[in-house]
């Protein structure tokens, strides 16, 4: 029997967590995407098995000491969403800050088909890290 949704998110959390990208792979359909944010400097679709693992390192080039505070996992039939406070510093400023993140996926068949990430507030992180535009 395949995992729901809610199942599937909180264990490719878990196993990002861990350093286990064999693992978060395991759980992704082979066309999987990620979308972030283009007003940010990891902006846009990030697609294949091994998306996941190439953008962590794109978004924590911009922070230090990561706290990330794991919420709730929610979900139904096809979707999930984990609901994040991700506490960091700010690398550009300096500032330690606190910015509420909705990961929202749908997954089939038992593998993550694709992830929309939605923050509180984007141009206020921007702010902190620089956007997209700036960057480029």
């Amino acid at each position: 029997m395949a995992l729901l949704p809610a199942q599937v998110l909180s264990e490719i959390y878990l196993r990002m967590r861990n350093g286990d990208w064999t693992g978060v792979e395991a759980l992704l359909s082979d066309d999987f995407k990620v979308v972030e944010p283009e007003s940010l400097p990891y902006g846009g679709l990030w697609q294949g098995k091994d998306a996941l693992q190439r953008l962590f390192p794109a978004v924590m080039q911009h922070f230090d000491d990561p706290s990330p505070v794991t919420k709730e996992v929610i979900g139904g039939e096809e979707w999930a969403a984990v609901i994040v406070d991700f506490t960091v510093t700010a690398k550009k400023t300096g500032r330690r800050f606190t910015q509420t993140v909705s990961e929202v996926g749908r997954v089939v068949d038992g593998k993550l088909v694709e992830l929309q990430i939605h923050y509180f507030d984007t141009a206020a992180l921007a702010a902190e890290i620089g956007s997209g535009a700036e960057e480029g």
